[in-house]
C-alpha cells in the first residue's frame, strides 16, 4: 500500500509538472504550445504550396474553429482539476485516493483532447485533393526537421529564413543575436553616437 501511494505521488508530480492537457499544452490551460499549432489568421504560404481554394482555406479555419471550442471545456476541467491536485498534494494529510482518482481524471481527459485532435486532421485532410496529400506529406517530414533546423540557426550553420530574425520560430536565438537591443548594441565603427539633447 505505501508503494502505491508513493507510485501515485509520482505519477500526480509528473503530471502537474506538465501542461494541463499533457505534454504539448501550456502550463496556463489555454491550449497546445505555440510550436505545436499556430494561428490560422494568415495561411497564405500553406495557401500556395498547396494550391489551396479559398473554400478550402474557410473550410480548415472553420473546423480549427468549431475544434477550439469543443476542446474548451475539457482545458477547463483539467485546469481545475490539476488545481485541485496541487492542492491534495500539499495537503498537510494527502488522501490518496482523491490524488489518484484525479490523476486518472486529468488522464482521461487529456487523452480525449488527443483524441479530438486527431479527429480534427482527419476531417480537415479530407478537404484535400490527392496531390495535396502528397505534398502535404513532404510538409509533414519537413515539420519533424523544424528542432533540428533551429538547433542549425541558433549555431550559426544555417542563416534565419528572410523576416525572422530577432522573432519567434527557428530564427529566434540566431535572431537575438543578430539584433542586440537597448544598451547592449554596439557599432561596428567608433563609439555611440552622442544623446539627441547634447549640444
Amino acid at each position: 500500500m505505501k508503494r502505491l501511494t508513493v507510485v501515485m505521488f509520482m505519477l500526480a508530480g509528473s503530471l502537474l509538472a506538465q501542461g494541463p492537457g499533457g505534454p504539448g499544452f501550456r502550463r496556463n490551460g489555454m491550449g497546445p504550445r505555440p510550436q505545436q499549432m499556430q494561428p490560422a489568421g494568415n495561411a497564405d504560404a500553406l495557401k500556395q504550396y498547396l494550391g489551396l481554394t479559398d473554400t478550402q482555406v474557410q473550410q480548415l479555419k472553420d473546423l480549427r474553429k468549431q475544434q477550439a471550442e469543443s476542446q474548451r471545456p475539457a482545458m477547463e476541467q483539467i485546469r481545475d482539476k490539476r488545481q485541485q491536485l496541487r492542492d491534495a498534494v500539499q495537503s498537510a494529510s494527502p488522501d490518496s485516493a482523491l490524488i489518484g482518482q484525479l490523476t486518472v481524471d486529468i488522464k482521461k481527459l487529456t487523452e480525449a483532447m488527443l483524441a479530438n485532435r486527431t479527429d480534427l486532421q482527419a476531417k480537415a485532410q479530407a478537404l484535400l485533393t490527392p496531390d495535396q496529400k502528397t505534398k502535404m506529406a513532404a510538409l509533414e517530414q519537413a515539420q519533424k526537421l523544424m528542432q533540428a533546423a533551429g538547433q542549425a540557426t541558433a549555431l550559426g550553420l544555417l542563416a534565419p529564413p528572410a523576416g525572422m530574425a530577432g522573432q519567434g520560430g527557428m530564427g529566434r536565438r540566431a535572431g537575438m543575436m543578430a539584433r542586440p537591443r537597448g544598451r547592449m548594441m554596439m557599432r561596428p565603427n567608433g563609439p555611440p553616437p552622442p544623446a539627441a539633447n547634447q549640444q
